[in-house]
């Protein structure tokens, strides 16, 4: 099959979706919206190309521009926008990322990530380059004509045939979720997980490390309970967590696996498991009391809310701008503080955060 005949097929098949495209790749668009009838498979389509509209559609500036989580985000992002337009369960978001040759030379390699996110998967492909054995054009239609490849096979399309060369070897993985994380998704349940928690530790746990393990373990020794882990999937700037993340985020804790809910916000994860015990860092407990986080009156609201559904906060300190802060360093609403332990420094310090664990690689390869 020809790359036209691809495009055609494409075209005839029931799948549209939502393409975003940064620092490559854009060839593809133009192979799409250049055959008669491509109004059958583009809903939309935007190239985010300055690390300003990537952030702004991503809500806030990746970690890294060119790699496979920030694909994933943007099929995520593309994928909502699709459901937002009515692609129905056919709809798709696909994402692209490259880094591709340009006027000087890059430390870096050459390489391209794409993604694709549908109702119950999440596909990632790597596509690295040889180092000047292209040129710029060139490899822009390499990238192009792989992602077509890519876009092709995953929704049942015939392939053309893998575009790799001699000098490349793309990888690709598909994460396919159960019934229940794809009805998390689409927002038909508000959470999953087993039991009934009388303590929860809410957070991304991207990755998980001995911190988080550690204030589990006193936190279950000072409340006789065990503690159950909560990730949400939404956020209410970025995009929804997708099934490749879910999954490598689950894989991590092993039994009992953690709660995913759609719960964004304190008073949320309240309605949900209440009366509950909520154990959390300083840090997002002086976030909890930030008016500006809540419409006029709203915060004093949340908080009566929260100790009406029996709701309690066990408060471990946390390193901020050079120093541990605990809960004694807070300048909390009284009310709230009136629903907050504080464990003391004494008792628990710890110094590791996700973000500096993903900064020097220790991350879950998401």
């Amino acid at each position: 099959m020809t790359h036209a005949a691809a495009v055609r097929a494409l075209h005839d098949s029931p799948h549209r979706g939502v393409f975003y495209i940064t620092g490559g790749g854009a060839f593809l668009l133009a192979d799409l919206l250049a055959a008669p009838g491509a109004s059958a498979t583009v809903l939309d389509a935007a190239v985010p190309y300055s690390p300003a509209a990537l952030g702004a559609l991503l809500g806030g500036t990746p970690e890294r521009a060119c790699c496979a989580p920030t694909a994933r985000d943007l099929a995520m992002c593309a994928y909502m926008r699709a459901r937002a337009l009515n692609a129905g369960e056919q709809g798709f978001g696909f994402g692209m990322t490259a880094s591709l040759a340009t006027l000087r030379p890059k430390r870096g390699e050459h390489r391209a990530h794409f993604a694709l996110q549908t109702a119950d998967a999440t596909h990632t492909w790597t596509l690295p380059l040889a180092k000047g054995a292209r040129t710029r054009n060139e490899e822009e239609r390499f990238v192009a004509d792989a992602a077509l490849d890519a876009l092709a096979e995953a929704l049942g399309v015939q392939p053309v045939g893998p575009a790799a060369g001699s000098d490349t070897t793309w990888t690709h993985e598909a994460a396919h979720a159960d019934a229940a994380l794809q009805a998390l998704l689409a927002g038909e349940r508000d959470a999953v997980g087993a039991g009934r928690p009388r303590a929860i530790f809410p957070g991304a746990f991207s990755p998980l490390h001995e911190g988080h393990r550690r204030i589990a373990a006193l936190a279950s020794a000072r409340l006789d309970t065990p503690v159950t882990f909560e990730i949400c999937i939404r956020n209410v700037d970025k995009p929804p967590l997708n099934f490749h993340d879910m999954l490598a985020r689950r894989k991590q804790f092993g039994q009992p696996a953690p709660w995913f809910t759609n719960a964004a916000t304190f008073v949320e994860k309240a309605r949900l498991f209440g009366p509950v015990v909520f154990v959390v860092g300083a840090d997002t407990l002086a976030r909890i009391a930030q008016a500006k986080y809540y419409p006029a009156g709203g915060l004093d609201s949340a908080i009566a809310e929260l100790a009406e559904l029996g709701c309690r906060f066990l408060v471990f300190g946390r390193m901020q701008a050079g120093r541990f802060v605990t809960l004694d360093d807070l300048a909390l609403p009284a009310p709230l503080k009136a629903l907050c332990d504080g464990v003391s420094e004494a008792d628990y310090r710890c110094d590791l955060s996700s973000t500096a664990l993903r900064a020097r690689g220790d991350s879950l390869a998401l």
